[in-house]
This record gives C-alpha cells, sequence and structure tokens, in this order.
C-alpha cells in the first residue's frame, strides 16, 4: 500500500493562480499556531435514528468517475482554500488508506464524501496524519476528511451522510467510531452531534518553530451532556 500519494495534486494547487496566500498562511502556521480540537465518539450499539438531508442521498463506496467533479483542482471558480481541501483529499484518495464513503444526490453527483479507517490501520493513519489521533482500540474506528462541495452546503447533508457512514464500522468489527474538529468549527461539530457523535476527549495541536506537539486529554464528566445542551 502507498501511504503518500497524490503530490503532484497537491503540488499542481500550491501553483494555482489565487494561492500564493493561502500557502503562505499554511507555511506561517508552522511557524507559530494552536490548533485545539475536540474527539468526538458514537457508540454504535446505542439506538439511533439518522436525521435527513433537505434533499434525497445515498451512501455508497467511491467509485470510478465519482471524483471528476467533486475532487477537480483545475476549476479556476474555486475559492483557494476549497482548492486546498480538495487537494488533500485526492492525497488521501491516492495514498489507499481507509476507505472513502461518498453520498451521491439523484443526479448522481458527489455531495459529501468522508473516510473510514479501522483498527487494522493504526500504524498506517499514525504515518499518514503524523500522530493526530490517538491509536483506536480493537474495538474502535476512526472518521476523517470530511469534505462537502461548497454547491451543496447548508443542506444538511453531512450529519445525515456522516451517521450512515459511521455505521460501516460494524463491517471492521467497531463497536464505536471516533471522529476530530476543530474548536472554532462550530457548524461541524453540530453535524457530529446530529450524527449521534458525543465529545469525549480535547486535543491540542501546537506548532512553534516548526516543532509541532499534540496531547489528548480526558474531558471532565458532564461535559458531553452539557456540550450538546448548548450546540444543539
Amino acid at each position: 500500500m502507498t501511504i503518500v500519494g497524490g503530490w503532484p495534486d497537491m503540488l499542481r494547487a500550491l501553483a494555482a493562480p489565487g494561492m500564493l496566500g493561502q500557502t503562505g498562511r499554511k507555511l506561517r502556521q508552522r511557524l507559530r499556531s494552536d490548533a485545539p480540537a475536540f474527539g468526538f465518539k458514537r457508540d454504535l450499539e446505542a439506538p439511533f435514528e439518522p436525521p435527513k438531508a433537505r434533499i434525497p442521498i445515498t451512501v455508497r463506496r467511491i467509485e470510478p468517475g465519482d471524483t471528476v467533479h467533486a475532487l477537480d483542482i483545475a476549476d479556476r471558480s474555486l475559492a483557494p482554500e476549497e482548492r486546498w481541501e480538495r487537494a488533500s483529499r485526492r492525497r488521501l484518495l491516492d495514498s489507499g488508506l481507509g476507505c472513502c464513503f461518498v453520498a451521491v444526490g439523484d443526479d448522481g453527483r458527489v455531495c459529501y464524501m468522508q473516510w473510514l479507517f479501522s483498527a487494522a490501520e493504526n500504524d498506517a493513519v499514525a504515518r499518514y496524519f503524523h500522530g493526530t489521533f490517538p491509536r483506536l482500540a480493537a474495538d474502535e474506528a476512526l472518521l476523517e476528511g470530511a469534505y462537502t462541495p461548497s454547491a451543496f452546503r447548508g443542506q444538511g447533508i453531512m450529519p445525515a451522510a456522516m451517521a450512515k457512514i459511521a455505521e460501516r464500522g460494524r463491517d471492521v468489527g467497531a463497536r464505536q467510531v471516533v471522529t476530530f474538529v476543530g474548536a472554532d468549527n462550530i457548524a461541524s461539530m453540530k453535524g457530529c452531534l446530529r450524527s449521534g457523535f458525543f465529545p469525549y476527549v480535547a486535543r491540542s495541536d501546537s506548532w512553534r518553530g516548526l516543532r509541532r506537539q499534540i496531547g489528548f486529554s480526558p474531558l471532565p464528566p458532564g461535559f458531553a451532556t452539557d456540550y450538546a445542551a448548548i450546540f444543539r
């Protein structure tokens, strides 16, 4: 399995018009930045009714041709941030790591994508993501790489699709599924709650002079309940 792939797409994205500012921001983050996040967990053995999106969607494994529009980085109308997001998802897809699931609408277009990783991939995940996630227990799976093309945002697709993708964790022997969201991404955190996930751990992620430090701390008792009451 190739763990690092898709760099040509990443380099093309960096060199594209309008990307110099985005590249500069990423480099400055490596000099000094803090990106706290929360880890969310869903118990697959607990009864849960997935929410519905505002448009009909079907969730399935990715198929050849799905990325033609969803991950096209040549579209000059894309904002630099979205072009970067697409290039990073293309790189992850090309790595062969995990299993990519997509949600498609009635017209067949991809309106959401996300990867599922099993505990058997712990070492590969640690190498690819540079220790961003804690090691999975034997009965856990990880969701990462969520991406909703801009044309489909604001339609409740993320929580509906994410809830269904999480349930595929059973296929790899998982009873619990975890995912991580930046502490400033309120929309995604609300989406996680609607998908049946609750916060269980805090992650610190700091860059100082090109050196990165990542740490995980359990959340205090009652935090998940209070958090859900605030953000639902």
